[in-house]
């Protein structure tokens, strides 16, 4: 090796070795946030499940109580001899 090689080699050295250091830091700080980010998603669907099945159990309320209202108008109709057209 040439005398300026062998100048440059520690910090060269020095260089990757803190390259690696960091790149493997960061990736041990991502480990964490990355599952505070499905528990998160995981809580989302959750919550969106619950919603939709509120959603759907209040339409087929509405839908009985739509039914139940036709059927009285329908009785009311018969009641007083009016005919639908």
């Amino acid at each position: 090796m040439n005398a300026q090689l062998q100048a440059w080699m520690p910090a060269v050295t020095a260089l990757l070795g803190s390259l690696i250091v960091v790149v493997f830091t960061a990736w041990l700080n991502t480990r964490p946030l990355s599952s505070q980010i499905e528990a998160l998603r995981a809580e989302t669907r959750q919550g969106l499940a619950e919603l939709r099945l509120e959603f759907h159990k209040g339409l087929s309320e509405v839908r009985i109580e739509i039914s139940e209202l036709s059927h009285r108008v329908e009785r009311l109709e018969e009641q007083r001899g009016l005919v639908r057209p």
